[in-house]
């Protein structure tokens, strides 16, 4: 994770180091490469299909914040954390990483809810509360690669 200096590094770290080691072998799994809704968007097909979704967000002390939606408290992010869809809360998970480390935070949809700045989304700018990384435990890349199968392959 060396010498990721912003977000759009992290994510494509996240998608070629990460997700598809763990998908290669995979086959009803497809890991799509564009960014309309969410980061990353991963398709189960078989009997029963299913989406997951990852949200992925790169911290550094020169952006000041950890912003997520669009401003205003507009797009997807903020939207689905104020309406508690079960489908995401079951089937989306955020990836965040920090220049300051070479960890990673793989949380739910409560935990980023503990964390907003102001405790509420509102119609602002909403930020995820630097504090997050003092206090959420980190894990190392094998230890994120074992929850994400977990997760995703875990029926």
């Amino acid at each position: 994770m060396q010498n990721i200096l912003d977000e759009p590094q992290f994510e494509n770290h996240i998608r070629q180091d990460i997700l598809i080691p763990i998908l290669s072998d995979k086959k009803d799994y497809k890991l799509y490469n564009f960014k309309k809704a969410v980061d990353v968007l991963i398709a189960q097909n078989g009997h029963i299909p299913k989406l997951y979704f990852l949200e992925i967000k790169y911290h550094k002390k020169s952006n000041g914040r950890l912003g997520f939606g669009s401003g205003k408290g507009t797009g997807f992010q903020p939207e689905m954390l104020k309406d508690r869809t079960d489908y995401f809360e079951t089937n989306l998970r955020w990836i965040l990483g920090n220049i300051e480390s070479e960890q990673y935070w793989f949380v739910d949809n409560t935990v980023i809810r503990n964390y907003i700045s102001g405790g509420v989304i509102g119609e602002k700018y909403n930020n995820i509360q630097a504090k997050f990384y003092n206090e959420v435990p980190a894990v190392d890349k094998d230890e994120l690669m074992l929850l994400i199968s977990e997760w995703l392959f875990s029926e």
